[in-house]
């Protein structure tokens, strides 16, 4: 079904998922702008940006094939937030790789509780929307996970980038589910 065709979002559960599927644009757009400039300041984590960028596309189609299923049109901040994914993106990679360990950990751990709280209320109210949630926990927990690992949160602008980062996409969300 064509984009035009769709409605807007009318339920909780279909805001839930547009939101997703906008915010998994912005995922992949990160990690793709972080990919190229990795080439030049941090060729050491090109691989596992790959993978992790592989992991958002597979999730973005998991919540398009759904808002299609369902007739839902997308977020309204769908390029938006593919625009600005790509902007921190290629800002964050700029900064070498404990920057690009800071973005990852703090988009995670945002969108890890926002995860929790859909999978909270989806379970009762749309079963459907909330196996498209679970199916993506895992890949979005060891995206969080291997940034930790890799993060050294001992200098003062890894934990102001945490802070911003964090700020910024609990804002999208808020503002996605408007």
């Amino acid at each position: 079904m064509l984009f035009s065709k769709r409605r807007p979002a009318q339920t909780t559960a279909e805001k839930m998922i547009k939101v997703n599927h906008a915010g998994e644009n912005g995922a992949v757009n990160i990690y793709r702008a972080q990919r190229l400039v990795a080439l030049i300041r941090a060729p050491s984590v090109r691989g596992q940006l790959t993978v992790h960028q592989a992991h958002e596309e597979a999730h973005r189609r998991l919540f398009g094939n759904w808002l299609a299923r369902n007739g839902v049109r997308r977020c309204v901040s769908y390029h938006l937030c593919g625009l600005g994914g790509f902007a921190l993106g290629f800002v964050t990679g700029a900064m070498g790789a404990n920057a690009i360990a800071a973005t990852t950990f703090a988009v995670e751990n945002v969108v890890l509780e926002h995860l929790d709280e859909q999978i909270s209320y989806l379970s009762i109210n749309d079963p459907s929307a909330c196996d498209c949630v679970r199916a993506i926990l895992r890949d979005e927990q060891d995206h969080h996970d291997q940034a930790e690992h890799d993060l050294d949160q001992s200098h003062s602008l890894t934990r102001s980038l945490i802070w911003i980062v964090r700020l910024c996409t609990e804002s999208v969300i808020r503002f996605g589910m408007r």
